[in-house]
This record gives structure tokens, C-alpha cells and sequence, in this order.
């Protein structure tokens, strides 16, 4: 998977305005592949100004078009490009600990939350509005200067961005995801865990979104879960496969990307050992049982 943080930050043919960690981006669509996986350790919000994206999570899909904006958490995702209208988009980067000292700035937000994240999934859409779409504006504006402005002015405009999605109550859902940065490591490792387990990431990519050492990663999970991150993994990723196979008519290589592993071979190996059979076998056991 490309981590797309890393991957807009460092490529020369985006505009861009960056200060430490932060990071706005004109993005226009590059790539050939209609279906392609990303990652980012950073969360990001994407405003589309034309054409046509879907971002999926684990259960769900987020179609946006013109005009609208999604929320991404730090994380994985499978996107689909359309490929009527050239995708244009404006990426905001905002990683934790930019959010989590906005809070603490602004501590009389801390009062707000609301309740449990259980429900809520790894993609959030925003609802446009007046001030936010004036807001993107101001931005396109910033990113077309031929000199780049001063970084306290650009930490301001993050934190812009920040208290108009904190002061409405239309935008409480992402509110509270901000307040959940602030609660403990083991926490924030089990929410990332339960919205990332079905993509091909690394044990070291989940350590890094979780803000921990691989080893300090491994134990805390250990203590947390009481098996390991890969065997904890494997046998999500299985259980993920079994209800794409009984759900859908999907190609057994799309179950296997779709479910997070490394490839269909492997898919087909890991899903025999713990089966005894293979996952065509198993979908036409489970659509005939009688046979």
C-alpha cells in the first residue's frame, strides 16, 4: 500500500504549502488503477473540487463528488477512481499531536465530548457549509502565491480549520474523535486496530499509527489482546474473508485484497490451513450446503 502522506509530501508535481508536520495539497489524480490501496499516519480531511472518488473502509463505501468532503482517520483505505471528470481535490494533513495541543490550547472544548466512538467508522463525511467552503477558497488562494507565507500564519489556518469543525454541533461525531486523541495509548491502539485490520499493512506500519516503538507496539498489545499483533491479525483477516465469501459473488483474488492479504496464494494457503478446504470450496459449500 503507499502511504499517500509521504508520497504527496515528497512528490515535486503537487502544489503544496507544508509547516512541520502539516501539510495542504492541491491533488489531482494521477494514477492509471481504478482500484488502489493507500495508507496515511496522519489524518486528513479532502475537499473535492471536481470529479468523482470513492474511499472504502473495512464495511463501508464513500462516494464524493463536487463540492463535498470527507474526513479520512489516520489509517488504510481502498479507493476507486472514476474516471468521467479529472479528480481534483484539496488534502488537509493533520496529525494528532497538532490536534491534541489545539486542545489542550483550547481547553474549554475538552467539555464537549459526547459519547462512544464504537459506532462510528474510520471515513467521516463532513457536511459542507458556508464557512467551510470559504475556508477551501482562502486556501486555493494561499497555495497559488509565488511566496510561500509566513508558518505562523499557516499553524493558524490549521487550527482555523480545527475550531470551525469543533463549534458546530453538526460536526460533533468529528469533535469527538479529536477528544478520543487525548485518551490513553491503549486506547487509541485498540481503535486503530478494529478500523485497520483488513488491509496489507506491516506490524511496524500499525506500531507507527499507533505513535509507538515496535516493541513497546507488541507488548502493549499483547497486554490488551493476549495473543500477538500477527496472529490477532491473521485470524481477523480470515474471519473477514469468510463474510465477503458468504456476502458477495466477488472474485476469490478480490476477497483476498479486499480481506488484507498479501496476495491470492497466500490467501488460498493461510484459508486452507485453518479450514481444510479452499475458499472456492468453502463459497460453494456455503451457497449448496446439501453438496
Amino acid at each position: 500500500m503507499v502511504n499517500l502522506y509521504s508520497y504527496l509530501k515528497e512528490d515535486g508535481n503537487f502544489r503544496k504549502l507544508e509547516v512541520n508536520e502539516l501539510l495542504f495539497v492541491e491533488y489531482t489524480c494521477m494514477q492509471e488503477e481504478t482500484k488502489f490501496g493507500l495508507w496515511s499516519d496522519s489524518n486528513y480531511l479532502a475537499f473535492v473540487l471536481s470529479g468523482k472518488k470513492m474511499w472504502r473502509s473495512i464495511y463501508h463505501d464513500y462516494i464524493v463528488d463536487e463540492g463535498e468532503i470527507l474526513f479520512i482517520k489516520k489509517g488504510a483505505n481502498l479507493t476507486h477512481q472514476f474516471f468521467d471528470d479529472e479528480f481534483c481535490a484539496i488534502f488537509f494533513f493533520i496529525p494528532d499531536d497538532f490536534i491534541k495541543a489545539f486542545l489542550q490550547k483550547n481547553s474549554s472544548l475538552l467539555e464537549d465530548a459526547s459519547g462512544d466512538l464504537s459506532a462510528q467508522d474510520a471515513v467521516l463525511r463532513v457536511a459542507p457549509d458556508q464557512l467551510l467552503n470559504s475556508y477551501c477558497s482562502s486556501v486555493i488562494s494561499y497555495l497559488a502565491l509565488e511566496e510561500k507565507p509566513n508558518e505562523q500564519l499557516l499553524k493558524l489556518k490549521f487550527e482555523e480549520l480545527l475550531l470551525s469543525l469543533c463549534t458546530k454541533e453538526q460536526h460533533q461525531d468529528l469533535k469527538d474523535y479529536f477528544l478520543s486523541l487525548c485518551q490513553s495509548q491503549e486506547y487509541q491502539m485498540s481503535r486503530v486496530m478494529e478500523e485497520n485490520f483488513g488491509y496489507n499493512l506491516k506490524v511496524e506500519d500499525y506500531a507507527q499509527l499507533c505513535h509507538m516503538s515496535l516493541s513497546k507496539f507488541k507488548k502493549t498489545f499483547k497486554a490488551h489482546y493476549q495473543t500477538t499483533p500477527a496472529a490477532w491479525l491473521k485470524q481477523r483477516k480470515l474471519d473477514l474473508a469468510l463474510h465477503r465469501l458468504r456476502t458477495t459473488d466477488l472474485p476469490i483474488n478480490q476477497v483476498s485484497f479486499e480481506s488484507g492479504f498479501e496476495d491470492p496464494s497466500h490467501f488460498i494457503r493461510v484459508f486452507k490451513q485453518k479450514h481444510g478446504i479452499t475458499p472456492l470450496q468453502y463459497r460453494q459449500k456455503a451457497v449448496n450446503p446439501a453438496k
